[in-house]
Formats: structure tokens, sequence, C-alpha cells
């Protein structure tokens, strides 16, 4: 292995330590804006890479849009891509509540 690659994989190792231990706290944290209505109940397990829906088979086109402009901006660009290739299946994530 050379040196980039083991300083790669130094790297990795210390971000997947520090995320076991952040790990944690990130879910007291979700679970804080839950109760503050900052999240989406149900959609909580998302936040932490868990679906909530079963994944359809086929193409999957994925759109994040962090804030409600964004994902307004989004859907032009959506029903084109839709209209392009009917066969896609189209996931649009957002971050805030608004965006919903």
């Amino acid at each position: 292995m050379g040196v980039v690659a083991r300083k790669g994989m130094l790297v990795y190792k210390i971000y997947r330590a520090l995320s076991y231990v952040v790990s944690p706290l990130l879910q007291i944290h979700l679970r804080w804006r839950k109760i503050r209505g900052l999240e989406h109940p149900t959609r909580l397990p998302e936040r932490l890479g868990r679906p909530s829906l079963t994944r359809p088979p086929g193409p999957l086109l994925w759109f994040h849009a962090v804030s409600l402009g964004e994902g307004m901006a989004a859907i032009p660009v959506i029903k084109e891509c839709v209209k392009w290739r009917p066969d896609l299946n189209i996931l649009l994530t957002t971050t805030t509540m608004s965006a919903l």
C-alpha cells in the first residue's frame, strides 16, 4: 500500500472513530429537534440514514433541496427529467420542515 493510500486509510479510520463517538449525540440532538417540532416525526429515521419507504426497482434520480426555494426550483428540472426518462424513480429529499 502506498503512502497516499495509508494516509487515506488513516483519515478514514479517524473519521469512523469520531462518527462512532458523535453518533449518540446526534441522535439526542435530532430527538430534541423532534420534540420542538423541527423534525417531521415519521421521517426522523431518514436523518440517520435509514429509509422510510422501500425503494422501487429501476433507476433512481436523487435531488436534495436544503430549503423550500431550492425544492420549488427543482420541480421543473424533475418534470423535464421524467419527460425524457419516464422510467426514472425520483427521490426528492429536503432539510427543512418548510420544504416538505
